[in-house]
C-alpha cells in the first residue's frame, strides 16, 4: 500500500502539489475574508491508525482516526487568525468512503462540557461534515475539542488540516454568502472528489463555466482536477465506489462522467480505453442493454461521456451506444407521471420514484447527450432525435408542475413530506438551463432560472459550499426520504451550470 511520499511519487511532476499546514499559508490562503476565517486543528494523539488494506487516503493527505472505543481524540487549535469573532463550526472532512450511521460527541477538551454532535452518515471521501459549536472560539482555543463516537463499529478517517484542504473550525460573523461568492470553492482543490459521478459533477459545471463564459480560472481548475487522476504517463488513479485502489481498472456504471469532461482536454489518453471496453460489454446483439436492471444514473455517467467521446475523439461508432443506452432508459424508466431511478425489465418492478436527484441524472444526461446528438452526430435528422426533444420537454413541463413556490424541488417532486433538497433544485435547473439555452423549452424564461440560482444562494455556507442536500444513496429509500442533510460538494458543479447560463 503507498504511504504519502509513494502515492505522491505516483502523482507525477505535473501533478498538483498539496502542501502542508504553515501559519503563513493558512493565513494567506485564497479563502482568507474578513467575515470569516479558517483555524487549524492539530491533534494531540499524532499517530493514526493504518488504512485499511486495499485503501488509500486521497490526494496523499494527512489524516487522523477516531476509533470507536477508548478515550477518543483530542484537537488542539493551531496559530492561525488570532482571535477571531464569530461563531464557530467544526468542519470534519472524511477521508474515507464509510457505509455507517456514525454519531460523534463533541466536548471541550478540559471542562468536558458537551458543545455540540456531529451526525456522519454514510459519507463519502472528501465530504466535509459541519456542527455548530456551543461554545466562543476563545474557550476552544484554550481548552481545545475532544471527539467520541456514540456506539461506533468502524475507526473513523479524518483529512488534516492543510493549506488547501482538511478539516478545520469554520469561524463566522455571517451565516451565508453571496451567490456570486461561491466560486472561489469550485475552482480549489476544495471541490475536488473521487472519480465518478462526484466529481464528474464538478468537472462538468467547470467545463460550462469556461465554455458559456470562457471563465479561464474554471479551465484551471479543471486541468488541476484532471492531473490528480489521469496522469502523463497513462496511468489512471481510481478508487473504485467503496474506496477501494483500483487503478487501470473500469468496471462501474456510475463512474463514466468525468470522461466527457477529459474527452475535451485529454483526447489521447488511454484511460478511454477503459472506459469504452466496459461500454462495448453493455449492448446485446439486439442492439439493447443487456442488463435487466437499469438506472437513470447512466444517461449522465454513460450516455452523455459516450456521445462527447464520439464527438472529440473522432469515433463516432460510439454516437449508437448512446443512443441506446439513452432510449433503453427511456422506455424502462418512465411512465406517464414520474421518472424512475431504478427498475428490472423482467420484473416490472420501478422504484426512487420521482426522486429529485434520479430525475437529475436521467434529465441531465438526456438533455446534454441529444444536444450532441443533434448537432454533431449522423443521426441529426433522425426521427429517434425528435423523439428525445418529446420526451425531454414532456418530463421538463412534469417537474416545473412540481416546482414549490420559492422556487425549489423536494427531495422527491412530489411528496411533501420529504421537504427541500438542494441537490434536486440544482440539478433540475441545471437541465431546464440547457433546455432554454437550446430553444426546446418555450415557456421557461431567465428570470425563472434566476430565481432558482437565488433560492440555491440561501443554502450557501459563509465560505461557499452548498448544504441542505440529501445524503449520497448508500441506504436506501428511507434516507433520501428522511430529514437528514448534508453538505456536498458536486452539488457546486450543477449550480454551475445555471451561473453559467446567467449573464
Amino acid at each position: 500500500m503507498p504511504n504519502r511520499r509513494q502515492f505522491m511519487n505516483q502523482l507525477g511532476a505535473s501533478a498538483l502539489v498539496l502542501p502542508m499546514i504553515t501559519q503563513d499559508s493558512f493565513l494567506n490562503s485564497a479563502f482568507k475574508k474578513d467575515s470569516f476565517s479558517y483555524e487549524p486543528l492539530l491533534p494531540q494523539q499524532p499517530t493514526p491508525l493504518p488504512v485499511p488494506e486495499g485503501m488509500r487516503i486521497p490526494l496523499g493527505l494527512d489524516y487522523y482516526t477516531l476509533a470507536p472505543t477508548g478515550d477518543g481524540l483530542t484537537l488542539n487549535v493551531g496559530k492561525g487568525k488570532k482571535n477571531p469573532k464569530g461563531t464557530v463550526y467544526l468542519r470534519l472532512q472524511l477521508a474515507l468512503d464509510t457505509r455507517e450511521k456514525d454519531e460523534v460527541e463533541i466536548f471541550l477538551g478540559k471542562s468536558g462540557r458537551k458543545i455540540g454532535q456531529s451526525s456522519i452518515w454514510y459519507a463519502t471521501a472528501l465530504q466535509l461534515f459541519e456542527t455548530k459549536l456551543d461554545a466562543t472560539y476563545s474557550e476552544i482555543s484554550q481548552e481545545g475539542i475532544h471527539l467520541k463516537m456514540l456506539n461506533g463499529i468502524k475507526p473513523m478517517y479524518i483529512l488534516a488540516t492543510s493549506a488547501d484542504n482538511g478539516s478545520h473550525l469554520l469561524v463566522s460573523k455571517i451565516e451565508s454568502m453571496p451567490t456570486n461568492a461561491s466560486s472561489s470553492v469550485l475552482y480549489s482543490q476544495r471541490s475536488v472528489q473521487p472519480f465518478g459521478w462526484l466529481e464528474g459533477c464538478v468537472l462538468d459545471g467547470l467545463q460550462e463555466l469556461y465554455k458559456r463564459k470562457n471563465d479561464k480560472k474554471a479551465l484551471e481548475a479543471i486541468r488541476m482536477h484532471l492531473r490528480l487522476f489521469l496522469k502523463p504517463d497513462g496511468g489512471f488513479i481510481y478508487e473504485d465506489p467503496y474506496g477501494r485502489i483500483s487503478d487501470n481498472k473500469f468496471n462501474n456504471l456510475e463512474a463514466g462522467l468525468p470522461f466527457a469532461i477529459s474527452a475535451q482536454h485529454l483526447p489521447d489518453h488511454p484511460s478511454f480505453g477503459l472506459f469504452l471496453k466496459y461500454c462495448k460489454t453493455r449492448i446485446g446483439d439486439n442492439n439493447t442493454v443487456k442488463s435487466n436492471s437499469l438506472t437513470a444514473e447512466g444517461c449522465y455517467t454513460i450516455a452523455y461521456p459516450l456521445a462527447t467521446i464520439a464527438r472529440d475523439l473522432r469515433q463516432p461508432e460510439w454516437f449508437e451506444y448512446a443512443l441506446i443506452e439513452l432510449e433503453d432508459r427511456i422506455e424502462t424508466l418512465t411512465d406517464s407521471g414520474a421518472v424512475y431511478t431504478r427498475a428490472w425489465k423482467d420484473k416490472g418492478l420501478k422504484t426512487y420514484r420521482n426522486w429529485g436527484r434520479g430525475y437529475t441524472w436521467f434529465m441531465l444526461g438526456l438533455i446534454r447527450t441529444a444536444e450532441i446528438l443533434q448537432n454533431d452526430s449522423p443521426f441529426k435528422n433522425d426521427s429517434r432525435i425528435k423523439h428525445l426533444k418529446e420526451v425531454y420537454v414532456y418530463y421538463a413541463q412534469l417537474a416545473l408542475k412540481n416546482q414549490q413556490a420559492d422556487h425549489s424541488w423536494r427531495a422527491y417532486l412530489d411528496l411533501e413530506e420529504t421537504g427541500y433538497d438542494c441537490s434536486a433544485t440544482a440539478g433540475l435547473g441545471a437541465m431546464l438551463a440547457h433546455g432554454h439555452r437550446m430553444g426546446w423549452l418555450t415557456g421557461f424564461s431567465n428570470t425563472q432560472l434566476k430565481q432558482i440560482q437565488g433560492r440555491l444562494s440561501q443554502s450557501l455556507t459563509p465560505d461557499g459550499f452548498l448544504k441542505d442536500i440529501c445524503q449520497q444513496n448508500a441506504a436506501g429509500e428511507e434516507l433520501q426520504k428522511s430529514e437528514y442533510r448534508v453538505i456536498a460538494q458536486y452539488v457546486l458543479g450543477l449550480k454551475a451550470h445555471i451561473d453559467a447560463h446567467i449573464s
